[in-house]
């Protein structure tokens, strides 16, 4: 095949190409296309890069299809100089697989970026709700809407528009040309596009400069340089449409569903933000707004989960009215429904959506989540009562869920509704790991476990309700898998949670705008050392503190690890703190937080000379601790009630993304070292030893194997204890006996390997010696003697050498010093 690029022909493409005639037959045919002679069968077309082949002198030649939602979105193709070369069936089979890895590739790319699109999308607005909380003038709303719409979608001109119904006129609260943005004018109801939105109550898309609708209006923007997309979006607060906010763009195309969605949101948001005069009422709906926006961060996560929460609401909503639940219980059933899965934030994608059944490892991850989401919930005050329904969701009736293995009367009833919901909707739905099963067979599921998993009286209301709406035609079942977000109108309230909720909204916003910027920025890192240097980062930048640290006890807890810091303790990092030293560990022992007004007069104190306040926080779910949180200031008394409840209200979601980092670390440590002497298994050493041999051939690599001489004598005799700590033992002094560079690995039950990269043949054998002779004189705690060990050495000097043949060598070389050695003996005898 030829390498266009290797040639010097080619270069990046500096605007979009025209196909060239190879690759416009793959679109039409949309299947594997080859020519026999490019020169000859395109002779005379000079589309695309036609030319450039020709120069090159390509003879056969052959391209594929890139399929996407069963359209062409691209190809891939290869060619030859050879005129003697052709491509045959084999040929093509293997470049038409390609290109379906390829469209995989792009694929999962795709659905990547809306995913994080949409995550940034969620998280720019439940920002701004609790923004707007605190902005009471028009123009102030109508500035941060501009401000968020800039980070969202294409924005050269924009406006926010207050409609008087009774002057049917238009109050220009806003309009913005680029940078500059200033107050409008009053303009009365016409025939252009703001006027259509309120004419028609719908969102009105202009798609072109010729738009009739927009040349009928006012003139906006830069007159010379006419809008050619824009999206004029309702204002409506509680189904009254109350005014109109566009964006615009000077070039074609730029909207597309996804971004008049986010339009709408932030209409919505601004809506709100007009017409709630009553600052109880205006707080109730921001409240709900994060509730649902926290609950999205999970969904956003999955595609095949997206509005999962909102449609186990909407099932639990109606399973609770048809129980005649209080209205207050009615208002837990909602938002604990919408925030079930609101511990999964700690839970890593891998295991998330992975398509097949998850280990048992992987299963202790994901049984945390509701203890997580309890613990998640806890920390901010308006959520504080849906916590025993988070914590109980996976409970039994009898008693074998999880966490707690509750049963009967301990569970809240409200869980026992949000279980069968979510059940039922994860049983009619499709997943990574299974397809969708009917309705019937839901039902049949919720009799089964009727009195084992589900509570009856909730199974017994449910099917209640699903034959009523068979009745009628299954219209309800339709409706709701047919939700993308919960409808909030309905929920009860405001109740005296509201109340709470509103007397400290401020405090409240910021604390659930930071949960959610957590959600949406650590769900994928599980890395210890970068997690918690990126949790203590979000949360510096978002409540504004300049100084920072994050602790983590170690596996024994007897030691503090400092993990990360911002400002004068970024040199403390890597740093172990021995128990009793610092204020941290006042903290992890006594469960409790601790701000310091003046750090340098208490005698705990240990940190950088300039720091006057701290301000530590226990990392913990539950009773278990595992780390402390801490802010820090060069002035003294830095801190106050806020910034207590503020850290308290994040410890808990870092405590839990830190306790799953662990249990990953913990998962992949054993899945990677011998369980018994802790020395890398026989997977983790051929993966290092793959690794050595594909690096530079004039680096010696060099591998021993080693059997131990008489283990099954030493078991039989003094029994498997013995045994299991002399392997433990010659393991020991194998690593003592070595370079700290290289692997020393248990690869069978009585046989070690050694890898020594840069090592000739002969410095192995020289430290092979020496540390066999050491184990030789060895002995256990009893005072027995060590088996002794046979060893062989063998290097990869006629390279390539495959891993299996390197080891080989080595293992014939340990076979041919077992067999000598018993000689010897022979011959002693």
């Amino acid at each position: 095949a030829v390498d266009i690029a290797g040639l010097g022909l080619a270069a990046p493409l500096s605007a979009p190409q025209v196909v060239g005639p190879l690759v416009r037959q793959v679109i039409r045919r949309r299947e594997v296309v080859s020519i026999r002679d490019y020169a000859l069968e395109t002779h005379g077309d000079t589309s695309g890069n036609s030319d450039l082949l020709r120069e090159a002198g390509i003879h056969a030649a052959m391209a594929a299809p890139v399929m996407l939602g069963g359209e062409v979105a691209g190809s891939v193709g290869i060619a030859t100089t050879d005129p003697d070369r052709t491509f045959d069936t084999i040929d093509r089979q293997g470049l038409f697989a390609f290109a379906q890895l390829a469209a995989a590739a792009m694929r999962s790319a795709r659905v990547r970026a809306e995913r994080e699109q949409r995550i940034r999308s969620l998280s720019a607005l439940n920002v701004l709700a609790w923004t707007l909380a605190g902005v009471r003038e028009p123009f102030g709303i109508a500035k941060l809407a501009y401000e968020t719409a800039g980070a969202l979608v294409a924005r050269d001109s924009f406006y926010v528009a207050r409609y008087d119904v009774d002057k049917r006129e238009f109050e220009f609260i806003l309009q913005a040309e680029g940078a500059e943005v200033w107050a409008g004018e009053r303009y009365p109801l016409g025939t252009g596009p703001t006027s259509q939105v309120v004419l028609t109550g719908e969102t009105y898309l202009v798609r072109g400069v010729d738009d009739p609708v927009q040349r009928r209006g006012m003139p906006f923007g830069d007159e010379k340089r006419p809008s050619l997309s824009a999206v004029h979006v309702p204002l409506k607060s509680r189904g009254r449409l109350v005014g109109v906010l566009s964006s615009q763009a000077y070039r074609p195309g730029m909207f597309d569903d996804e971004d008049i969605a986010v339009l709408q949101s932030l209409a919505n948001l601004v809506a709100t933000a007009f017409e709630n005069a009553e600052h109880l009422a205006q707080m109730r709906e921001l409240y709900l707004a994060s509730v649902k926006a926290l609950a999205a961060a999970v969904d956003a996560r999955d595609p095949y989960t997206r509005s999962h929460s909102a449609r186990v609401a909407a099932l639990a909503r109606t399973i609770a009215d048809e129980m005649r639940l209080s209205s207050d219980q009615l208002r837990r059933v909602q938002l604990g429904a919408l925030l079930h899965d609101i511990g999964k934030i700690g839970v890593p994608d891998a295991i998330l959506n992975k398509p097949g059944p998850l280990s048992a490892d992987e299963w202790v991850i994901m049984r945390t989540h509701p203890a997580v989401g309890g613990s998640i919930l806890a920390a901010v005050e308006p959520l504080r009562d849906l916590v025993p329904i988070v914590r109980a969701h996976h409970e039994r009736f009898d008693g074998a869920g999880y966490p707690e293995k509750l049963a009967g009367d301990s569970v809240p009833i409200e869980a026992y509704v949000v279980a069968a919901a979510d059940a039922f909707e994860v049983i009619v739905s499709r997943r990574a790991y299974k397809q969708a099963q009917s309705v019937e067979f839901a039902c049949a599921e919720l009799v089964r476990c009727r009195g084992t998993q589900f509570h009856p009286d909730v199974v017994d209301a449910f099917l209640r309700v699903i034959d009523r709406d068979r009745q009628h035609g299954a219209a309800y079942l339709r409706r709701v898998g047919a939700i993308e977000e919960e409808d909030m109108a309905n929920v009860p309230g405001p109740g005296g949670v509201l109340e709470q909720f509103a007397a400290s909204a401020h405090a409240h916003g910021r604390q659930l705008a930071i949960l959610q910027r957590l959600a949406s920025e650590i769900s994928a890192v599980l890395d210890i050392d970068e997690l918690a240097g990126r949790l203590l980062r979000i949360i510096c930048e978002a409540m504004g503190y300049e100084n920072g640290f994050l602790l983590t006890l170690d596996d024994k807890h007897q030691s503090l690890i400092v993990r990360a810091a911002v400002g004068p303790s970024e040199p403390y990092v890597g740093q172990l703190l021995t128990r009793g030293v610092g204020i941290s560990w006042w903290v992890i022992e006594h469960g409790q937080l601790q701000n310091v007004t003046d750090a340098q007069t208490d005698p705990r104190f240990y940190g950088p000379p300039n720091i006057q306040s701290v301000l530590c926080v226990p990392l913990q779910l539950g009773e278990e601790r595992v780390g402390v949180l801490g802010i820090e200031s060069p002035r003294t008394e830095a801190f106050g009630r806020e910034d207590e409840e503020l850290v308290t209200a994040v410890s808990h979601q870092v405590a839990a993304a830190l306790r799953v980092a662990r249990l990953h670390q913990a998962a992949k440590t054993a899945a990677a070292t011998d369980p018994l002497t802790g020395l890398p298994n026989r997977r983790t050493f051929f993966d290092r030893l793959r690794v050595e041999l594909a690096g530079d051939p004039l680096v010696s690599v060099t591998v021993a194997v080693l059997d131990v001489n008489g283990l099954k004598q030493l078991n039989d005799q003094f029994g498997h204890g013995a045994g299991d700590e002399a392997l433990i033992r010659i393991g020991e002094m194998l690593s003592a006996g070595v370079r700290d560079r290289d692997t020393v690995a248990r690869i069978g039950g009585d046989e070690f390997a050694i890898l020594f990269p840069g090592a000739p043949l002969l410095a192995a054998e020289r430290v092979m010696r020496r540390v066999a002779s050491n184990i030789a004189e060895g002995t256990l705690a009893d005072g027995k003697r060590l088996p002794t060990i046979a060893w062989g050495v063998a290097d990869a000097s006629d390279r390539p050498i495959t891993v299996d043949a390197l080891v080989d060598a080595a293992d014939r070389a340990m076979y041919r010093h077992k067999q000598l050695t018993r000689g010897s003996r022979a011959s002693l005898a």
